[in-house]
């Protein structure tokens, strides 16, 4: 079978045809271009304001974390300057009752102690009293000698100078270091 085709336009109406037609295929991508475009802007839209709200949220949420945070920290402050004043204290302690056992336990039974100073800023040690004779003054001398924390143990050439009812005075310094707690 044979197709026959008539044409019924003209030149000049098929030109028309074929410029309506290219027009209505760029019309109709236009269009979905359009929506296409639009549809982006909304989804864009929804997630930009889904953005804000969690941002709202996450910045309320860090907010009440560090006022939370700011109370805690100021707590640990004031315990941290606490324990620092308490190791202070610590530090600076020191067992008198050691040291005043240990120089009462060297002293003999023929000496009498009238004054005993021990003075922790200074470091310093004063010891006065009364012996019966010299050689109980000379056993106390080197018996306070050899308590490992007294340094630098001193008398006044006095003290040698009765044979009874010797008054002696001694001085010298305290090793801290060398006290046993």
């Amino acid at each position: 079978m044979m197709r026959i085709s008539l044409n019924l336009l003209s030149p000049q109406q098929k030109e028309y045809l074929k410029y309506e037609r290219a027009y209505f295929y760029v019309r109709t991508v236009m269009w979905l271009m359009i929506i296409f475009t639009i549809t982006i802007s909304s989804l864009l839209l929804i997630a930009r304001l889904m953005l804000q709200d969690n941002y709202a949220t996450v910045l309320t949420t860090t907010a009440m974390v560090n006022n939370k945070n700011t109370v805690i920290d100021h707590e640990i402050a004031n315990l941290n300057k606490t324990l620092m004043e308490m190791e202070k204290i610590q530090s600076d302690f020191i067992k008198w009752s050691n040291i005043i056992i240990d120089i009462n336990s060297v002293i003999p039974e023929n000496i009498e102690v009238t004054y005993l100073n021990l003075e922790q800023k200074n470091r310093l040690f004063n010891l006065h009293g009364k012996a019966l004779r010299r050689e109980d003054f000379l056993n106390l001398k080197s018996a306070l000698e050899k308590l490992p924390y007294l340094e630098e143990l001193s008398s006044p050439l006095t003290n040698l100078l009765l044979r009874e009812n010797v008054s002696f005075e001694f001085s010298g310094k305290i090793n801290f270091k060398k006290v046993s707690l």
